[in-house]
């Protein structure tokens, strides 16, 4: 395992590029053993992978797939991209205050094609132009939780490679089917085509506890601050409205989803 001790070391230097200009690098930032283990279990492909304690990190990963994809960690002369630093360079990387003794750099694995999600799935969670990382992290967590077949991000919305995506979701963007970038006017074309009960949350809409889901269902939920596009409620075949009490006049939209999501799963079983 190779060390590095500066912070001007080109690795290094690339790493931290990777943390500020995300798109430009095209890699995920994952901290922490388990995460790393979820994403290569998802076909992510290591680049670079700091850790802080070697012992630490032959230990979690003894079974993990390494860098040239046919040996396992620990057992193998070929160490390309495995990286030991010090705490101090750990922080330079952490994407949060405490880092974690392990932090990978990733290329992520091919995202699934949008027809043949739409075609296997039974419940699609839509999103709209949503900003919020933390947001979407849970609602992937959420969704993985109630049995949800895939999370679609439309176009406008967060990249789901970002790091606080990734922290969020705790794992479940590595286990759950998604798709991103997707254009609303081709999904409504693949929903329709596949039969879905597409449905929007409105406050004249049915209420929750009294809506009927279909066998396929697509639930949109839109953005934090303008709810959803005209173009979708006006092409949505159901409304749902979630009951509130008090001088409450909306909802976090992670926390809607949580809810919309519980009640599809309390009727399918």
């Amino acid at each position: 395992m190779k060390q590095i001790e500066s912070k001007n070391n080109p690795i290094i230097k690339r790493a931290i590029k990777a943390i500020n200009n995300p798109s430009g690098e095209k890699l995920i930032v994952v901290e922490g053993h388990k995460l790393l283990n979820e994403a290569l279990k998802s076909g992510a492909k290591p680049e670079m992978i700091f850790v802080e304690n070697e012992e630490s990190f032959y230990k979690a990963h003894r079974s993990s797939p390494i860098l040239d994809g046919g040996s396992v960690f620990g057992e193998t002369k070929d160490q390309k991209g495995l990286y030991k630093v010090s705490r101090g360079l750990m922080r330079e990387l952490s994407t949060v205050q405490t880092p974690s003794e392990i932090i990978a750099f990733l290329t992520p694995a091919i995202s699934p094609e949008l027809e043949e999600v739409v075609k296997k799935s039974k419940m699609l969670v839509v999103l709209d132009r949503l900003q919020d990382p933390g947001n979407i992290g849970t609602i992937m967590r959420t969704s993985e939780a109630m049995g949800a077949s895939a999370i679609i991000l439309l176009k406008g919305c967060c990249n789901p490679n970002n790091h606080k995506i990734i922290r969020a979701a705790m794992g479940s963007s590595f286990r759950l089917p998604i798709v991103s970038n997707v254009d609303v006017h081709n999904l409504f074309d693949f929903l329709n085509k596949n039969a879905y009960q597409t449905i929007c949350a409105d406050m004249e809409g049915t209420i929750l506890k009294n809506f009927k889901f279909t066998e396929k269902s697509a639930l949109f939920m839109g953005q934090e601050g303008q709810g959803l596009s005209d173009y979708i409620i006006n092409n949505c075949k159901s409304r749902v409205s979630i009951p509130m009490y008090g001088k409450v006049e909306s909802l976090n939209v992670a926390t809607s989803t949580a809810i919309c999501l519980y009640e599809w799963s309390r009727n399918k079983n």
